[in-house]
């Protein structure tokens, strides 16, 4: 009693004092990893560690050679593993360190594939850590990263491995070349001084890094900072290593929905970014189109571990023959898929073969597409497209990627639409959503490259890393309100999409990207589903450091903390700070859809609900949007649920400078009616306004080869992009200047805030070609901001077609649609044309 009676004092004594003791409600899941996991991650780790030089770790260095010595000794699942690897390197030989890798070489593809099966074959860990080992010291940087990743992935005994950031293994392929090379000249002593986007904190370097910035006639490329995201990019290269074409035969791809899960991935990664692009004000992202692929050239900025810069994609690729092949493919699946629909083949089974033959197949439509768009003349040094870890920051992949999901949508039309009992859930009424503010900004963060890019045996006393801007949410709640006539167990599905017009759901469905499916025991009555951002298992955390991973070690060795315990396929989800677009400072309006449906076990064998439903339906990882349906079906259900919500975008000056191209809360171009991806070098990259570290050579005999002598790889600017041979080079200031010197033509007129110029030559494509019947309506600058007058006058009205030009040519025309005029808003970015100064309660009356 008297413990409980100073216990209660000292509680009221805090509360007087103006402190807040707060009291956990809810026990932590936090596992934390045995003994024996915490030695083989300390094991690891030093195959992590600057992976394009020869370890010089003592364990390392002394399993190597007695793997060399005798390379059959030890236990393998496969005895057959090592003979495969003494044939190749007796006959063809293995890729030497010092060459460029890349995933869609044939002959680097089989190398990975006997790497990759000796180290998952092996049958215990003893015998796979020294076949790592070896493969640390004698196997190419690139093709080890790659074996190692997918070896942790896949074994048994590290299956709760915290695997580092592939970004600090190789930086390089995440971090554009000037800065690289800047700080692989810190790294080795040169003196120089600083510049403003290096500052001096303690022991480390820190480099302000921002993105590659495309400038073509002034405008920048927006979404840079998504294309280039280091978490992004991680997440598609481990992702895509995990369905190359021999590791899914070995999860027996045919006999479950493997396929259907890549669909899905795809489907998602497209809603995502047609999300960001909603955030930018651009449009829909178009497919394709194999017609008119040469518009557009791309350089990454990148450069190799030996020097070499990455190649540039040009604007003229082509081979006609692959062009003929692809289109082959597009016109035949249709009809695979009517056959194997009269043949009894349920969608799963469908959809898998369509992905086999547009993906994870050897000779797939995707490799096909590759070929097709890499320059195999010009240059051998590989490209962006060419490596899994720097895809996506190329424009182009994601055009690929609308393609073949637009390909599979169309081929899927033929099968029958859901019917309402598949959707439908008897007894359960989704009542509300309640949704505090929502908030998106620009953070930074920081990691170490000292170990990547410093060479072998040398000491380096400091640290050097890369401070850049990304994309993050603050932490946020939905609350869901369901009814449930009787206690059972549900599937709660949530998804986000841009704000559309109610009939427009079902059109612009593939535009919602799945947030959240979880499962909740619904009792009779009313319940409240309370989900947070941080409870939303399908995304994935940052990775840890290898710093980071250093200190959890030493101190679960010595009793300190406890290393805590995360399967690896946990750790390869989506990011989830980029589960949210960026949104805008005055507050993108959004969709949030719910969709409460029965939970359905996945059993073998199982027996079918009493209720009538499609258990097969509901496990889809794409259900309930995956396949045609009509709107009284899905979206008026009571188990269905669509709430307006706006996501805000913190713009306060609290980033660097890094960030302030992205944070920016001024978006006079919003209405872009579409992106451009050819690099012009006449902005800040320009020689002129370059450092001065990367106007002159490079000395890299100290770094042995890991960074060499730039003009030893170099390639003719004259062979990667022909109109720019004659240019000058002028920074943009000059040219911002000039083009203020310079009197505006005569003919050139301004519609939505763009400069059109009729006679401006340039190569005709498909947004050339308009139907005689789509017209712009041209806005008077006086009247945007007098809401009392009509907006549009027969006078305005501008026929800006050019049908007749080319009435003789045969082109496939897809007209645009008509704007919709503003007497009725739709609010949503694809029918607008600029903001009006009303809001929308008045402009519907």
């Amino acid at each position: 009693m008297k413990k409980l009676t100073l216990l209660l004092t000292s509680v009221l004594f805090l509360q007087a004092e103006g402190y807040v003791i707060q009291v956990p409600t809810e026990t932590t899941n936090t596992r934390t990893t045995p003994v024996g996991w915490v030695h083989i991650q300390k094991l690891l780790l030093p195959l992590f560690e600057n992976v394009c030089e020869e370890s010089t770790d003592p364990i390392v260095v002394r399993l190597n050679e007695e793997f060399k010595l005798d390379p059959s000794r030890g236990f393998y699942l496969k005895p057959d593993v090592i003979d495969n690897l003494q044939s190749l390197k007796a006959n063809k030989g293995m890729l030497a360190k010092g060459e460029i890798f890349t995933e869609y070489d044939a002959d680097h593809l089989n190398e990975l594939k006997l790497v990759y099966d000796i180290l998952y074959y092996a049958k215990d860990f003893d015998t796979f850590y020294k076949a790592a080992c070896w493969a640390r010291q004698n196997v190419n940087c690139g093709l080890f990263v790659d074996a190692i990743y997918l070896a942790i992935l896949n074994r048994r005994d590290t299956e709760k491995i915290t695997m580092p950031a592939p970004y600090e293994l190789l930086p390089n392929y995440f971090i554009r070349k000037d800065f690289i090379i800047k700080a692989s000249s810190l790294i080795r002593g040169e003196t120089f001084t600083l510049p403003e986007w290096v500052r001096n904190e303690g022991n480390a370097y820190i480099l302000e890094v921002n993105y590659t910035t495309n400038y073509y006639e002034g405008s920048n490329d927006k979404l840079a900072y998504f294309h280039e995201d280091i978490g992004l990019n991680s997440y598609y290269y481990l992702n895509r290593l995990k369905i190359l074409p021999w590791i899914t035969d070995l999860r027996n791809l045919k006999n479950n929905n493997c396929g259907e899960h890549i669909y899905h991935s795809m489907k998602q990664m497209m809603a995502r970014y047609n999300l960001e692009r909603y955030s930018n004000g651009l449009i829909e992202l178009d497919g394709i189109d194999w017609d008119y692929i040469n518009e557009y050239s791309y350089d990454p900025m990148l450069i190799y571990s030996n020097g070499n810069e990455f190649s540039q994609r040009r604007r003229d690729n082509g081979d006609s023959e692959i062009l003929i092949m692809l289109k082959n493919i597009e016109n035949g699946l249709p009809a695979v898929v009517v056959h194997m629909r009269d043949g009894g083949y349920n969608k799963s089974d469908i959809i898998n073969h369509l992905m086999e033959i547009l993906v994870t197949g050897e000779k797939s439509y995707e490799n096909l597409a590759l070929q097709y768009l890499v320059d195999k003349v010009v240059s051998r040094v590989p490209s962006a497209l060419e490596h899994y870890m720097t895809t996506i920051r190329d424009p182009i992949f994601w055009k690929l990627n609308k393609k073949i999901v637009d390909i599979v949508d169309k081929a899927l039309q033929v099968l029958p639409s859901y019917t309402r009992s598949q959707l439908y859930f008897p007894g359960v009424v989704v009542q509300n959503v309640e949704v505090k503010k929502i908030m998106s900004s620009f953070d930074n963060f920081e990691f170490d490259v000292t170990s990547a890019l410093k060479s072998e045996g040398e000491d380096v006393k400091f640290q050097v890393k890369i401070n850049q801007p990304r994309l993050n949410h603050k932490p946020f709640t939905f609350k869901i309100t369901v009814s449930s006539q009787v206690a059972q167990k549900a599937l709660i599905k949530l998804y986000l999409g841009p704000k559309v017009m109610p009939g427009e759901l079902v059109e612009k469905k593939n535009l919602f990207m799945l947030l959240d499916c979880f499962e909740f025991n619904l009792k009779i009555g009313s319940n409240v589903v309370t989900r947070t951002s941080n409870d939303m298992m399908i995304m994935s955390d940052d990775f840890a450091s290898l710093e980071t991973l250093h200190k959890r070690v030493l101190d679960a060795e010595f009793g300190l903390d406890t290393l805590r315990s995360k399967s690896v396929w946990s750790q390869i989800g989506f990011p989830s700070r980029l589960i949210l677009p960026k949104g805008t400072p005055e507050g993108l309006p959004m969709h949030l859809f719910v969709f409460v449906a029965p939970y359905v076990k996945a059993t073998l064998g199982g027996t079918r609900n009493t209720l009538d439903l499609n258990s097969d339906a509901i496990l889809s990882p794409g259900y309930p949007l995956d396949l045609s349906v009509e709107i009284q079906q899905l979206f008026n259900l009571p188990n269905a649920l669509v709430k307006d919500i706006v996501v805000t975008h913190k713009t306060e000056g609290t980033y660097n400078k890094a960030s302030n191209a992205y944070n920016s809360g001024n978006n006079d171009n919003i209405w872009q009616s579409s992106d451009v991806e050819f690099v012009r070098p006449n902005g800040p990259l320009a020689l002129s306004a370059r450092p001065a570290f990367t106007k002159k050579t490079f000395d890299y005999k100290s770094k042995k080869n890991q960074y060499g002598k730039k003009n030893d790889y170099d390639l003719k600017k004259d062979e990667i992009i022909e109109d720019t041979k004659t240019k000058d080079f002028t920074t943009e200031d000059e040219a911002s200047t000039k083009f203020s010197d310079e009197k505006s033509p005569d003919n050139m007129e301004v519609i939505n805030n763009i400069y059109i110029t009729p006679e401006l030559e340039h190569d005709k494509s498909t947004a050339d070609i308009i139907d005689k019947n789509n017209m712009y309506y041209k806005i008077s600058t006086d009247d945007i901001y007098d809401t009392s007058d009509v907006y549009f006058t027969p006078s305005d009205l501008k026929d800006t077609s050019n049908f007749n030009e080319f009435i003789q040519t045969d082109y496939n025309v897809k007209p645009h649609a008509l704007l919709k005029m503003p007497k009725k808003r739709f609010s949503n970015i694809f029918n607008i044309i600029f903001k009006p100064i009303k809001p929308d309660e008045e402009l519907y009356e």
